[in-house]
């Protein structure tokens, strides 16, 4: 008969490794929440591991990955795209690859500077106040 616990007093049975944190702490690491993180899963861009009993593990490293996502998601650019760029952010790339980072740098600077000529336009404003 196979029994399973849940009180703390019985974790210390269950081998964990200390590289390795749950979803919860993960997302509190990252800023983000367990359901981004499943959503992140979900769309190809992270894959934990799981204990015996279905629970996701993250290698510590996912915490700047998923900044990272956050960061490029807040740019603009879709999970579609992230994913299709995960060969550049582990050293390979093929030529669409590249090109695919080239093009979606050049709408980053374009929409930098469109966000630079919009605080010019605030700070005249504040000025003539």
């Amino acid at each position: 008969m196979d029994v399973s616990f849940k009180s703390k007093r019985h974790m210390s049975q269950i081998p964990q490794s200390p590289a390795l944190l749950s979803i919860g702490e993960t997302a509190r690491r990252s800023g983000s929440s367990p359901r981004a993180l499943r959503y992140y899963e979900e769309q190809g861009l992270l894959a934990p591991e799981r204990t015996e009993g279905g629970q996701r593990r993250y290698p510590a490293d996912a915490v700047e990955r998923v900044l990272l996502y956050r960061r490029l998601i807040d740019a603009g650019l879709g999970t579609e795209v992230i994913r299709e760029l995960l060969p550049c952010m582990n050293g390979s790339a093929t030529s669409d690859t590249v090109a695919t980072l080239q093009r979606e740098h050049k709408k980053l600077l374009a929409q930098a500077r469109e966000l630079e000529a919009t605080a010019g336009r605030l700070e005249s404003i504040l000025e003539s106040l």
